[in-house]
């Protein structure tokens, strides 16, 4: 598999401890690759993934949203994901070429 583009994430878990909440902050990576994009979690084919966008919610997170047959998938971001959107544009149209 040939990384084309990497984009990290925040991921936050909650547990609580003698009455007390604790948030666990960790950051992963959304990976796109030739054909598919894949975080920790799911793995998504470019023909699976309809849309890509990105909202910008404060100074420190935004939101990326994979926009897919399986439904919305959002991704907490600290960093504009413009270079990682560019990359997939360019690869969803490798793929309708092909098609």
């Amino acid at each position: 598999m040939k990384i084309i583009a990497a984009l990290p994430y925040m991921v936050v878990s909650r547990s609580i401890d003698w009455n007390k909440q604790h948030f666990i902050e960790r950051e992963e990576k959304l990976i796109l690759a030739e054909d598919k994009i894949t975080s920790h979690i799911n793995e998504f084919t470019l023909e699976e993934i309809w849309d890509i966008s990105f909202r910008a919610s404060s100074s420190e997170y935004g939101f990326f949203y994979l926009h897919t047959n399986q439904g919305l998938f959002s991704y907490r971001v600290k960093t504009e994901p413009s270079e990682f959107m560019n990359k997939y544009q360019e690869m969803k149209k490798r793929v309708k070429k092909y098609e």
